[in-house]
């Protein structure tokens, strides 16, 4: 449903960002612009980077990026089932 939003009939813009060939992704990867290409690879730089920051930090528990540990208390049944959900989830 979100896709609809960049559609090149629907965004105002998507007219103006010179790709053609909207459905077919490969050709759509060709065709963006250095500047683009930048952006993502920038954009998935900055996040590696902030990850590795956020374990450097004292405390730091392995699977916990957003520091969820620092508020509750281990044995807290709560904190327990959503740990549960969240490695049956990953399988």
């Amino acid at each position: 449903m979100a896709g609809i939003f960049v559609e090149p009939w629907f965004h105002p813009l998507a007219t103006s960002c010179h790709i053609t060939s909207v459905t077919n992704p490969i050709q759509a990867g060709i065709e963006l612009p250095f500047a683009g290409k930048a952006q993502i690879l920038g954009y998935c730089a900055v996040v590696e980077l902030l990850a590795n920051y956020v374990k450097k930090a004292p405390g730091y528990k392995a699977g916990d990026l957003l520091g969820a540990s620092y508020y509750t208390d281990e044995n807290n049944p709560l904190w327990i089932s959503y740990q549960e959900k969240e490695l049956n989830n990953g399988r």
